[in-house]
């Protein structure tokens, strides 16, 4: 299950009224399903502070 309030920590903002609703679709789907999804936005999330470390070091 992807929960809203997770994504909006990660993005640093609030989930638009058409985001909020891809993802109540999305959690509609079977819950491996979702869940890869999640574990996808939470890579890009921790690989995109890792890539800003990385510059920041430079």
């Amino acid at each position: 299950m992807i929960v809203k309030d997770n994504v909006e920590h990660l993005i640093g903002r609030e989930l638009t009224e058409k985001e909020t609703r891809t993802i109540d679709w999305l959690n509609t789907w079977e819950a491996s399903t979702s869940s890869t999804i999640a574990h996808l936005i939470n890579a890009a999330y921790i690989n995109g502070r890792l890539m800003q470390k990385e510059r920041n070091k430079e």
